[in-house]
């Protein structure tokens, strides 16, 4: 069997949590373009509309509902403050991520768990985040009625923001072909050594000596369990 030195990076929490935002925000952002070009009036008048309205719902309580029960139940509740924690490294990051990214370019400040773009994502859905679900309660249950067309507005900001960000996002970690390793971080709760320690190296040298298994690529959580990380897994 091969095996390859993995980085834990992610727990099962953590890992649950990611998509379930994920999966509501698509919801969200599919039936939210369509409700935003046609109307909501006009949405009402056919079973195709209110259905569409029924997806939106649905992905708004995923996209709430989960993170709330992560802050409630999860003993990493408080990792996303990292997001406010700005160093010289990530001014660094921010001069060399364009010839990175797109000319190939090397020389990335050594980085932490998440990088400074990452840190920007994050610091955006923490901004628009509660912005879109709270202007969105708001037009659900028809609060503040004589501001609605404020809300309104609001509501369409924070929504075009996140899908902007989250378009670069998807890009950046799935696609881009120096990048999309780190996808199988959120998959499998594991992330590549050799990736781990050249685009998160501060971070790396932290858990290298507790987080570092060789394990089967095909057996990763059983193996990962018996060389005694088990309590990591939850």
């Amino acid at each position: 069997m091969s095996k390859k030195n993995k980085v834990f990076r992610y727990t099962k929490a953590d890992r649950i949590m990611h998509w379930a935002v994920a999966f509501g925000f698509v919801l969200l952002a599919i039936s939210g373009f369509i409700i935003f070009f046609q109307g909501s009036a006009a949405l009402l008048s056919t079973k195709l509309g209110i259905g569409v309205r029924i997806v939106h719902r649905i992905g708004a309580i995923f996209f709430v509902a989960a993170p709330m029960i992560y802050l409630i139940f999860s003993h990493n509740r408080f990792c996303w403050l990292c997001v406010f924690k700005w160093s010289k490294q990530d001014l660094g990051w921010l001069k060399a991520a364009p010839k990175h990214y797109f000319f190939g370019g090397d020389g990335m400040p050594p980085q932490e768990k998440y990088n400074t773009g990452q840190k920007l994502y994050y610091l955006f859905v923490v901004i628009f985040g509660p912005i879109l679900a709270l202007t969105g309660f708001a037009l659900w249950f028809d609060w503040f009625k004589e501001n609605r067309f404020i809300i309104l507005i609001l509501h369409d900001i924070g929504a075009i923001t996140l899908v902007a960000f989250f378009f670069v996002h998807v890009y950046l970690s799935a696609i881009h072909p120096r990048e999309r390793v780190s996808f199988e971080a959120m998959a499998t709760g594991f992330m590549d050594q050799e990736y781990a320690e050249h685009h998160h190296k501060l971070w790396y040298d932290k858990v290298k000596d507790t987080n570092l298994v060789a394990i089967d690529e095909k057996k990763n959580p059983k193996s990962f369990k018996t060389a005694g990380f088990s309590h990591l897994m939850k």
